[in-house]
This record gives C-alpha cells, structure tokens and sequence, in this order.
C-alpha cells in the first residue's frame, strides 16, 4: 500500500483518509451524546408542581399587595461593621406622602448564605416616627443578607440587604 499525496486512489490519499477519521470520530461522539441525553434525561418535570406553582403564585400577590400598599423603606447601616462589635441598626419606613409610619412590628433577620447555623432575628424598637432602632453583632465575617419585616395589622412589608461584615 502506498500512501502519499500523489498517489491518485482515494483511500490511499493521507488527506481523505484524515477527512474519514475525523468525520468518523464526530459522528462516534455525537451518538455518544445522544446516548447519554436519552439515558439521563433532564429533570424537567417536579414531582410537587403543584405546590410549588401555588407558592409562587402566593409569593406574587403578597408583592402585588405590598406595592398597592405604598411604603417604600431604607435600611442604615454603620460605615465600618466588624464582628463581634455590636452596632446599631436603623429601618425608616414611610407610607405614600413619605410621613414616618407607626407599625405594630419591625423585625430584623440576619441570614448567612453559607451557614445557615448563624442565621439570628431582632426585634426593632421604635426610635421615632417611621424609625426603628436595634443594636446587633454579628459573629463571623463575610457576606449577611439582611431583612426587614415591618407589619401593621395584617399588612407586611419587606426590605432587603446584603452587607458585608469585615473581620
């Protein structure tokens, strides 16, 4: 057999014999995909569909309903947090004419994305009309999602932050 570029058989060309092998090796790995896309299909279908599509249309009309309500709401937080060192925390919410609103509840969450063992709550005192106060510490460094949950009777309405603690 004599393989060389001027040899006229197709089969003997080192050019149409790397065109086969490569050709050969995509349509090897294209059937192997395809195996494993039929072995291990996608889990596109949740066994508890149904309550998962009620809890969300649940989760949509309580942010509908909190923006019907009108507040608006910012958290203060201390220029320079560290841990272990307790500083104070301020939540000022204001109803549609920006007037400070009295609330039966102000709750203060602090959720730790990699740990949830250090997850804690607050409640928030009043401090004045609109303002609420609490003093935290916080335990480790890192990243905190912060929330807050202010209510007056059976409204509620949330705020949310992400913080860093520094060490």
């Amino acid at each position: 057999m004599n393989i060389s570029q001027e040899n006229s058989q197709a089969l003997k060309n080192p050019w149409v014999l790397g065109m086969l092998v490569f050709l050969l090796v995509f349509l090897s790995a294209n059937a192997l995909f395809i195996y494993l896309a039929f072995k291990s299909p996608p889990n596109l279908v949740l066994e508890d569909f149904y309550e998962k599509g009620q809890a969300y249309a649940k989760t949509e009309e309580e942010i509908a309903k909190e923006k019907n309500l009108g507040w608006s709401g910012i958290l203060l937080t201390p220029s320079a947090t560290r841990v272990n060192q307790t500083q104070t925390y301020e939540a000022l919410i204001t109803g549609q004419n920006s007037a400070g609103l009295m609330l039966d509840s102000v709750k203060f969450f602090a959720y730790r994305p990699s740990d949830k063992r250090q997850d804690f709550s607050a409640d928030m005192q009043p401090s004045g009309h609109g303002s609420f106060v609490t003093d935290v510490s916080f335990n480790l460094p890192g990243s905190w999602d912060i929330i807050i949950e202010a209510r007056r009777g059976d409204d509620k309405y949330v705020l949310t932050r992400r913080i860093q603690i520094n060490p």
